[in-house]
């Protein structure tokens, strides 16, 4: 009976894995402004992580691909290894983190995040761009894949700002001094990836301008570009005869 009920939770879960990666993701960007700074605060946030490695295993797992039946399960063990063997640094690096902060270790860890949520990020792209017809989960990872871009280039700015302070000015002093800057960097990520852009962060050297013109300008296409992918899958469902 507890079997069954194991496998009922899985099946689910694999039904609805976008979504799944979705509220991870959502849990990542809200923990920190919820519980604030602390150990505490660093536990939620591993935790919410350790989530999001597991939604994303699961999606990149099982995703859809399309072809000959001898390539695709070449390309699903490939996927499946490498984003195993990404998530097994990134999760070293949690656990190690916890334990011995420190400066160096926090640039692995953003190394193998970065590399990790890059991977994730384009391989529900490529789902993304194969699906045939508009449904929930279409949607969740449409906007997963949005919140994970905003999410990487956050990790790139705060590997700037470790390693060149100058990189970037505050408006209110202490914003970006030592290991609390992560959650400052996902705010100014976002507000360039939304072109909201309060201000009060601002990129100063040439590679942190770059970077975050970059970022505002894959924001833009990835709208126009989903939008556009998305009313055509619409249309095309409205015209495939009942």
């Amino acid at each position: 009976m507890r079997g069954k009920k194991v496998a009922e939770i899985l099946a689910f879960l694999e039904r609805r894995r976008h979504s799944a990666l979705l509220a991870a993701v959502v849990a990542v960007f809200l923990v920190r402004p919820m519980i604030g700074q602390g150990a505490l605060a660093d536990i939620a946030v591993s935790l919410t992580m350790l989530l999001v490695l597991m939604a994303a295993l699961l999606a990149v797992r099982i995703d859809d691909l399309v072809g000959e039946r001898r390539m695709l399960q070449r390309q699903m063990a490939r996927r499946r290894a490498v984003g195993w063997a990404l998530a097994a640094l990134a999760l070293g690096e949690r656990l190690w983190v916890l334990l011995f902060p420190s400066p160096s270790v926090v640039l692995w860890g953003i190394a193998s995040w970065g590399a990790f949520f890059a991977y994730v990020t384009g391989s529900q792209l490529r789902s993304l761009l194969r699906q045939r017809k508009v449904t929930s989960e279409t949607i969740a990872m449409s906007v997963s894949v949005y919140l994970l871009i905003g999410l990487c280039w956050a990790l790139l700015f705060e590997a700037m700002l470790l390693r060149h302070p100058e990189s970037f000015t505050f408006a209110h002093s202490g914003d970006g001094e030592g290991l609390t800057s992560a959650p400052v960097m996902v705010y100014f990520s976002l507000t360039v990836l939304s072109t909201v852009g309060f201000g009060d962060i601002t990129p100063v050297t040439l590679p942190a301008r770059y970077a975050a013109v970059a970022e505002g300008i894959v924001g833009q296409l990835y709208l126009t570009i989903l939008v556009a992918r998305l009313v055509g899958m619409r249309i095309g469902t409205a015209e495939d005869p009942p």
